[in-house]
């Protein structure tokens, strides 16, 4: 089967969006999908796959795999959900209205990948169907703590919060700040390791809360951007990974550490609370309040063995591996080729308003 996947431009691949269309493409090519990255034209693919929205080239593009008679699938990857429409959203009300909802109008299928961005794809009331496939483990990285902690010189005695990840507003760095600043001073032995970079406006923000709740804070480590293989050793090293973020599609950084047994604190707004919870541990409201009770409730719990981050990181490898998603993948993309062959109505032709 071939298929053409559009992508938006590298500096708008943020967060985990180019690690989920990257990954993907490799697990569908292990498994007999001939995948091309921009291809110059859709004539000739048996399905069209768009990642992401707010490109005008995808407008142009979508009306050409309708002229050739492609069909196309779209994926949002978050970009409307609550959190993300509400940000900037005087610059997105019109062009969504003009173009946007047609182009995703003119799709086959549209692409979910939680059930969580499912419900929320389902307001708009798109004509497309919604279908839900969520994403796998991006790389075959197992636990190796006590090695990991031994090379980043972290003592035993250390109890490591891990902060990997963009520095951004919606990530709610500044709710967990906030919430170790209310922690008693008798905690022992903590520390914050900040793995990420961001605009310099919120960084700002974040360093002059930090300096200004020096004596109520534990000591904190701003490493910087580290992306690729070199963060692996920071997720398996850590105590508790924490992503308190207010809005999460999916979540791949979730993932990553889940899959070499390092237990997370996140929130109800990311598709994960089924999957903790059911290990033991507890997901907060994307607040204060919830975070500063879920973070006292990690810590309650303590470090966990070995053992357990083994049998952590197996079930995650269970649920989440690519071997089985990526067919999930193929056998969605045969059943939009399988309609388009058998002459299943046409999609909605895309128009500017």
């Amino acid at each position: 089967m071939r298929i053409g996947f559009y992508i938006p431009p590298e500096k708008q691949r943020v967060g985990g969006l180019d690690l989920a269309i990257f990954t993907l493409r490799d697990a569908l090519a292990a498994f007999g999908g001939e995948v091309s990255i921009d291809p110059v034209t859709p004539a000739g693919f048996d399905v069209i796959h768009f990642h992401g929205l707010w490109q005008p080239r995808f407008l142009t593009l979508a009306r050409d795999c309708q002229r050739f008679k492609v069909p196309f699938v779209v994926s949002p990857h978050g970009m409307l959900e609550p959190w993300a429409w509400r940000h900037k959203w005087w610059k997105k009300w019109a062009y969504f209205h003009l173009l946007e909802r047609s182009f995703i109008n003119g799709a086959s299928g549209i692409l979910a990948t939680s059930s969580l961005e499912r419900v929320h794809l389902a307001r708009y009331h798109f004509t497309a169907a919604i279908t839900e496939i969520g994403l796998g483990l991006p790389e075959k990285a197992k636990p190796g703590y006590c090695e990991a902690r031994s090379q980043l010189g972290w003592s035993d005695q250390e109890f490591i919060l891990l902060y990997l990840s963009r520095i951004h507003p919606k990530k709610g760095l500044h709710l967990l700040l906030s919430a170790l600043s209310r922690l008693r001073n008798d905690i022992p032995k903590l520390r914050l390791v900040i793995v990420g970079d961001g605009e310099a406006a919120y960084l700002s923000r974040i360093r002059k809360f930090i300096d200004a709740h020096l004596g109520r804070l534990p000591p904190i480590d701003f490493i910087g951007p580290i992306w690729g293989d070199a963060k692996w050793i920071f997720f398996k090293g850590a105590d508790l990974f924490c992503l308190p973020t207010y809005s999460e599609n999916f979540g791949l950084a979730i993932l990553e550490s889940c899959q070499v047994g390092t237990p997370v604190l996140t929130t109800t707004a990311t598709p994960w609370t089924k999957f903790l919870t059911s290990h033991g541990f507890p997901v907060a409201k994307p607040d204060l309040s919830g975070i500063s009770e879920a973070l006292r409730q990690h810590l309650a719990i303590g470090k966990i063995g070995v053992q357990k981050r083994l049998s952590f990181a197996e079930s995650t490898h269970a649920e989440f591996s690519w071997s089985s998603i990526s067919r999930n993948y193929l056998e969605f993309y045969q059943s939009i080729v399988l309609r388009s062959a058998k002459g299943a109505p046409e999609s909605n032709p895309i128009r500017v308003k």
